[in-house]
């Protein structure tokens, strides 16, 4: 992925010294759906996020030099999976995870690789920004839904 999306916003690899902003983050924007589904356990839950800070691509979602989000992408065997992206509450509903979005699946187009992710089924935010950015409903896991890019409906 690029580092520079646009003027204001940038990527770059995440390090060591981020886990605890990222932990954050994914902590507001996910607790409440884990609780809601299976119960919060705050140790399983580190170990996990731990786990997947080693194992996938993990990058700092920058707006104007200050940490906005992060995002995860696992590179599997035949595609990509978006794993995470969060974006802090201040840097939502301003273009900036609409321009990720498209840098994300333009780089796994570049790459010849299909691009698709999971939302909680319990998230309908999640999901009606990720439709309103023409992806659609592929699979229903229970309590994850699978969304892969579709055809854009005419504006």
């Amino acid at each position: 992925m690029r580092d520079n999306i646009s003027p204001f916003v940038s990527t770059r690899p995440a390090r060591d010294d981020d886990k605890p902003v990222i932990w954050q983050l994914y902590e507001e924007a996910l607790r409440q759906h884990i609780e809601t589904i299976w119960g919060w356990d705050a140790d399983w839950q580190q170990a996990c996020f731990e786990q997947a800070f080693l194992a996938m691509s993990t990058r700092v979602v920058e707006l104007d030099g200050r940490v906005a989000g992060y995002l995860q992408i696992d590179r599997e065997a035949d595609e990509d999976y978006l794993s995470m992206l969060i974006l802090d509450p201040a840097a939502r509903s301003c273009g900036v995870g609409a321009r990720l979005l498209a840098a994300i699946l333009a780089e796994s187009a570049a790459r010849g690789r299909g691009l698709y992710l999971r939302v909680f089924r319990t998230n309908t935010a999640a999901r009606r920004f990720y439709e309103r950015e023409g992806w659609v409903l592929v699979a229903d896991e229970g309590n994850f839904l699978v969304m892969r890019p579709g055809a854009r409906a005419p504006s």
